[in-house]
């Protein structure tokens, strides 16, 4: 007879490290011999589970175990039953601490994936190289800028030796965890995620600056944290999926997570330190009067605002601090 279903035993990057061809029902499963696949889990039952064929399509009845089957969020007790199509999408559930998938003959093969090649790897390594020459020239730029004419050298010289050892040992440490996890180092992958991460950080730094200086939008740098974080959250997600390949839902979700409470923490704490929800004005440097594009201000409109700022601050100056009403408090006693 030819095969009519496989069962599969899945690790947890789900690949399957078991198979057992089904070819009658019933398939019984368990810890006994006499199963049609026996299980070496010390938590899966001597006669766990069967599986039998029906007109409308498959049944899955839980046999005398105690710690049932999990089929999705629902766990199946002893005696209790699951239908489903026979040519619907492969079943996987886990019993005690196994996880199986049951793949028959009338569901569809999914479609061969390409294999990657030399030619792809090479495009691959292309725009990563591309990308950290970009993030060093920036870094080297930046340097060059902050730096004395005597020191020049020297600091570019550290910057270069900090940058080589940082990206040894962050992708090292991602590379030893997936070799961990998923029996593959995935250099590569770790290594794309942080130079990528390192020029979209670059990026979110400078580029609120520049718009914020030639439109006159200060609104845009106050809030440049926010870019950063979600940057952040999305090179910490992709290093994680190089670890954790099969929970790329709760990946994502816990990424979100992590934003929104840090954009929700750096906001609480601006206004606890400044009364207002984004960071202070300020630029440590103005760029080229040539990059301005917005109109400058006449005059009459800057002295305008100055009255305004004037009033506002002898309003404050009246205002006791809390030093003189603790002052005053203390005399009274």
């Amino acid at each position: 007879m030819g095969a009519v279903a496989i069962l599969e035993v899945l690790d947890r990057d789900g690949q399957a490290r078991q198979a057992t061809v089904v070819r009658r029902w019933p398939l019984r499963v368990g810890r006994a011999l006499d199963n049609h696949m026996v299980l070496s889990d010390p938590f899966v039952a001597a006669h766990h589970f069967q599986v039998e064929a029906l007109d409308e399509g498959l049944q899955l009845t839980v046999a005398d175990s105690g710690n049932g089957v999990q089929i999705g969020r629902r766990r199946l007790h002893t005696t209790e039953q699951h239908r489903w199509s026979a040519d619907a999408e492969p079943l996987e559930f886990t019993v005690g601490r196994t996880r199986l998938r049951l793949r028959t003959a009338a569901q569809a093969v999914p479609a061969e994936l390409p294999l990657a090649g030399l030619a792809t790897r090479s495009r691959r390594f292309v725009p990563t190289l591309v990308a950290g020459l970009l993030v060093l020239a920036a870094l080297l730029f930046n340097t060059y800028v902050d730096s004395d004419p005597d020191t020049q050298v020297r600091a570019m010289a550290g910057l270069l030796l900090a940058a080589v050892a940082l990206t040894s040992v962050w992708c090292g440490v991602w590379a030893l965890l997936s070799k961990t996890f998923t029996r593959q180092s995935r250099l590569g992958w770790h290594l794309r995620v942080f130079v990528f991460a390192g020029l979209a950080l670059l990026s979110v730094d400078y580029l609120p600056n520049l718009v914020a200086f030639s439109l006159s939008w200060p609104w845009v740098s106050n809030f440049n944290f926010v870019a950063i974080y979600v940057v952040a959250a999305a090179a910490l997600y992709y290093h994680l999926l190089g670890v954790e390949v099969s929970q790329p839902r709760l990946l994502r979700a816990a990424a979100v997570a992590g934003v929104l409470v840090a954009v929700a923490l750096t906001m609480w704490f601006n206004v606890q330190r400044s009364g207002r929800f984004g960071e202070e004005l300020y630029m440590s440097h103005l760029f080229p009067p040539a990059l301005r594009l917005a109109r400058p201000a006449t005059a009459e409109r800057y002295l305008e605002g100055v009255g305004a700022l004037q009033t506002a601050l002898d309003e404050k100056a009246r205002q006791p601090t809390r030093g003189d009403l603790q002052d005053a408090g203390g005399d009274n006693d």
